[in-house]
């Protein structure tokens, strides 16, 4: 049961690195007087890529949550 708290833990913090990238992929999309791409596709990389991370993070904590559950010892079916 220890494991399952440990790997709860892990799966929390996964959400850290994803926010980085998040923030990475919306510093380089981001137009800039020098270049960058056109405000539509901007806006479309912008609604992508914030419904993907946003999936992602609750993928993660959902697993989280679900691991910490089985650590307690409760055992939910979906």
């Amino acid at each position: 049961m220890n494991t399952n708290r440990l790997l709860s833990l892990v799966a929390a913090a996964a959400v850290l690195p994803l926010l980085g990238l998040y923030g990475l992929l919306m510093y380089v999309v981001t137009p800039t007087p020098t270049g960058g791409m056109e405000t539509t596709v901007t806006t479309i990389c912008y609604i992508a890529f914030t419904v993907i991370t946003a999936a992602l993070i609750i993928v993660a904590l959902n697993f989280s949550a679900q691991l910490s559950r089985e650590a307690k010892g409760v055992f939910l079916t979906p």
